[in-house]
């Protein structure tokens, strides 16, 4: 009985006051110059301290574009959208200490 008691505060207080958020919750993409088939377009998206690198990339752009940053923000240029329908398809990957992919998301941004 005397060891049920002691592990009681111990399981207690391991879980609380701890909030995990999952990497790449809140994405937003913003166009900051978009002229005939080329745009500069900042993405965001919420800070997560599990994550040591982000790979942010345009899988639409001809050459296709990847840059890495430790930052929750990133401004690529000269993205070329696919056909005639002004679409570029950006990625986010996100990677933990250890270059393991934690999450990955793809992002349709729609040139206007």
């Amino acid at each position: 009985m005397n060891r049920f008691l002691f592990l009681i505060p111990l399981l207690f207080t391991t879980g609380v006051g701890y909030a995990y958020a999952e990497p790449l919750d809140q994405i937003s993409t913003k166009i900051l110059e978009f002229n005939d088939n080329t745009a500069i377009v900042q993405i965001s998206w919420n800070q997560d301290e599990s994550i040591s690198q982000y790979e942010v990339g345009c899988v639409s752009c001809s050459p296709n574009i990847s840059e890495a940053t430790t930052q929750n923000s990133i401004i690529l240029d000269e993205l070329t959208s696919i056909g005639e329908k002004f679409i570029i398809l950006l990625y986010v990957i996100a990677y933990d200490s250890e270059n393991e992919i934690i999450n990955a998301v793809q992002i349709f941004v729609e040139l206007k």
